[in-house]
């Protein structure tokens, strides 16, 4: 009778800022991460909130599981507090941000489109380019190909690239 060999894989969790950001990050996850990868992937969102409020949501959400890696992708047109950063330092998240401003300012660019002055404006120009909601994966296969992705030098989409391909060397911490 043949034994059933179980391979530990290595888990990881990046919570969202919110419902569009974690709709995108399930795009790259669709794109980038592989069944053969050696690692489970989840990803979660805060539903919004402040700086402070994702960080303590996703010490929330991270707190249930043992997790090898944990991340909080979020947007960077709110200032976030040392003692919030030092929060989530003393829990081992690692914040990567969307720059400029926010998600939708960052695929902008991205596209080498203009950056409007705020994430509101960022997002009135980029939603309405997608392929649906921007709450849905989906809405971001067109214009955010495999192929554009992989060039990009935007830092978060390496970071980003890099988790999900499972290839962490040592993501650098914000």
């Amino acid at each position: 009778m043949a034994k059933t060999r179980h391979i530990k894989k290595t888990t990881l969790i990046i919570v969202a800022e919110g419902a569009h950001d974690k709709a995108f990050l399930d795009h790259m996850k669709s794109l980038y991460d592989h069944r053969d990868s050696g690692q489970k992937v989840t990803i979660n969102s805060a539903d919004g909130g402040s700086p402070h409020d994702v960080i303590k949501t996703a010490i929330k959400k991270t707190s249930h599981a043992a997790y090898d890696q944990k991340y909080i992708f979020m947007d960077s047109d709110v200032a976030i507090k040392q003692q919030d950063l030092s929060l989530a330092k003393k829990n081992n998240i690692i914040v990567l941000l969307s720059e400029p401003l926010c998600l939708e300012g960052m695929l902008l660019d991205i596209l080498g489109q203009r950056i409007p002055e705020n994430s509101e404006l960022c997002k009135r120009a980029l939603h309405p380019q997608l392929a649906g909601q921007p709450t849905e994966a989906r809405s971001y296969i067109v214009l955010f190909p495999q192929s554009v992705l992989d060039v990009t030098t935007k830092q978060a989409i390496v970071d980003l690239r890099t988790l999900l391909i499972n290839q962490v060397k040592k993501i650098k911490k914000a």
